[in-house]
């Protein structure tokens, strides 16, 4: 078996929970392979694993080994289709009956322009195939890596005089649903701290992000925590666990469900056990608003009713409560990571 074959395999397999453990395992496969990558290059040397043989071992390892199956990228699928890409007309003769091999010759000498020449174009189409995936293959890294590098739009933060600021009727509650939560509570889209100054004076540590420009710049000077970053980055940055309470408001409207379903899951493994998530969303009602601003109708994605934010954060351990707007244009979300829901 190639040492590439043997690689890829390696590299696709799961990791440890512990960084010790995970340093002695890689410890002991890196010898493993070492010795069989000796063991390989004596039997070639001593003629004892022919090319053929070497491919086949190859062929069924690349097909049993796990990164084919769930677990592998399409990257590592690939390799076992570059493997059998190949399709060699000169099949074996070795018998164990007598005059076997002779007549497998025979028969092979007969046949082989024949085999050759259907194995040949069989094998174009092949190659063809493996390279428009591979084609593919860079295509989706390239994509992801402007996903990850942000040159793909993101969603806008859809704000709305009405919805977002100190008289809106959701703050006084939200404030209420955060006023318990351990640890600091983070507001995004904070806009110009309206909501963090009213939970900081509630009590709560708070702070905020807000990933459009100069947004964060007029409360300077007024000692608020805010700060001019994507809410999905500022996430990754941060330790899993250590916020107590996170909202959302204005931000999640126009999100896809893949940058909505991203972002859930940041949330869910920053917020402490008991933590608090409220999320503020518009109603298809309100989404329908004439006075939303231009950025709505270019959104990508589209306000999630209700019971669906029920479903979405149920299945991810939150229990949840849902309370509509005086007007039916918005309503309110506040879920609790493996905990009750307090009355709002």
């Amino acid at each position: 078996m190639t040492t590439a074959a043997r690689r890829t395999a390696a590299e696709g397999g799961g990791g440890h929970s512990s960084q010790d453990e995970a340093a002695s395992d890689d410890g002991y496969l890196a010898t493993v392979m070492a010795e069989i990558d000796e063991e390989v290059r004596r039997r070639r040397a001593a003629g004892d694993l022919p090319a053929r043989l070497e491919r086949e071992l190859d062929e069924l390892f690349l097909q049993h080994s796990p990164v084919t199956g769930q677990g592998g990228g399409l990257g590592e699928a690939l390799r076992m289709v570059d493997a059998a890409a190949f399709i060699d007309p000169v099949v074996p003769v070795s018998s164990e009956k007598s005059g076997g091999a002779a007549v497998k010759k025979g028969l092979r000498s007969l046949s082989l322009w024949y085999m050759g020449f259907v194995t040949h174009q069989v094998s174009q189409f092949a190659t063809a195939v493996s390279r428009s995936l591979h084609l593919l293959d860079e295509q989706v890294r390239t994509l992801r890596q402007d996903l990850d590098t942000q040159r793909v739009p993101s969603a806008p933060v859809l704000e709305l005089p009405w919805a977002h600021g100190p008289d809106a009727w959701w703050a006084p509650r939200a404030a209420g649903a955060l006023d318990a939560v351990p640890g600091r509570v983070l507001h995004a889209a904070a806009g110009d701290g309206w909501l963090v100054t009213l939970l900081c004076a509630e009590g709560s540590d708070a702070y905020g992000v807000d990933p459009r420009p100069h947004t964060v710049d007029r409360a300077e000077g007024e000692g608020i925590d805010l700060r001019q970053e994507p809410i999905a980055e500022h996430l990754r940055a941060v330790g899993s666990g250590a916020l107590g309470g996170i909202v959302l408001s204005g931000v999640v409207d126009g999100m896809t469900h893949g940058e909505r379903g991203q972002l859930l899951d940041l949330v869910v493994d920053r917020l402490s056990p008991g933590g608090t998530l409220v999320v503020h969303s518009l109603s298809p009602a309100g989404w329908a608003s004439a006075d939303l601003p231009p950025v709505a109708d270019l959104a990508s994605g589209r306000p999630l009713r209700p019971r669906t934010w029920v479903e979405v954060l149920g299945v991810r351990g939150f229990e949840v409560r849902v309370e509509p707007g005086p007007d039916e244009d918005d309503y309110l979300v506040v879920a609790v990571l493996d905990g009750p829901v307090p009355a709002l």
